[in-house]
């Protein structure tokens, strides 16, 4: 009468291979909340140093070193230096 004993040996290994796929399943979820929360954690810390430089909430950036640059080189071309 050994056949009791080996269903019952079979029900805990069923059990803990659900257990094991339900924290497993858990666990991966649990992961990407917290991928979502650390990237919305991540955008507001970005929106505020954005809004320290002067940038507004919401609006397109602008780069300004190219303006520098242009306004840099037209000056050294229109200075006294360049006539001929």
């Amino acid at each position: 009468m050994k056949l009791p004993l080996l269903f019952r040996r079979d029900r805990p290994s069923i059990a803990s291979a659900n257990a094991q796929d339900h924290a497993e399943r858990v666990i991966a979820e649990s992961l990407r909340v917290l991928s979502q929360v650390c990237t919305k954690v991540a955008d507001a810390i970005e929106a505020q140093r954005l809004e320290r430089n002067g940038y507004a909430h919401n609006s397109y950036l602008r780069r300004t070193d190219d303006e520098r640059e242009k306004a840099d080189d037209a000056a050294k071309s229109s200075g006294p230096g360049t006539g001929g």
